[in-house]
């Protein structure tokens, strides 16, 4: 064999060595930084740790003025709000509206115990915009589905 086919070999093994290391980096690299706010800790905590699990980075809170502030200080870091319609004090509509008042362009999707129709919502809150509903109870491999599919992102 030549040296210019032992190079050839030789760039074309590395090249199949580098596309390895980026599918492996890509695997441990997070999809979104996601807010998740819900006035209960256990579903807070069982939300944060499973999405976590499915690589994306959580801040949580259980006091939505919190999660609002948090916010506020780096608008720009979050690709998503997922929050819960029913919570003491500042609602998940109300919070969805401050959110998309400070960076319009973050995803808001909001959980409830109820069936929600888009349709429906829209008609009731004209000027609040959500990506999407997710009703209580739900697995996380379906809440990770619906979250990369309003980001636009595949799994």
């Amino acid at each position: 064999m030549s040296n210019k086919n032992k190079n050839k070999d030789y760039n074309n093994a590395s090249l199949r060595n580098r596309s390895k290391e980026d599918s492996n980096e890509n695997k441990d690299k997070p999809l979104a930084k996601l807010l998740v706010v819900d006035d209960d800790p256990d579903i807070v905590q069982v939300l944060k740790l499973g999405l976590l699990k499915n690589r994306f980075l959580v801040n949580s809170f259980t006091n939505p003025e919190e999660a609002f502030q948090s916010f506020k200080s780096n608008p720009e870091d979050y690709c998503l709000m997922l929050s819960d319609i029913r919570m003491p004090g500042l609602s998940g509509i109300q919070l969805a509206r401050k959110v998309k008042e400070v960076n319009p362009g973050v995803k808001v999707v909001l959980m409830t115990a109820f069936e929600i129709r888009d349709s429906e919502f829209s008609k009731v809150f004209p000027s609040t915009h959500v990506d999407g509903f997710v009703q209580k109870p739900i697995r996380i491999g379906d809440l990770t589905n619906k979250i990369l599919s309003v980001i636009g992102e595949t799994k």
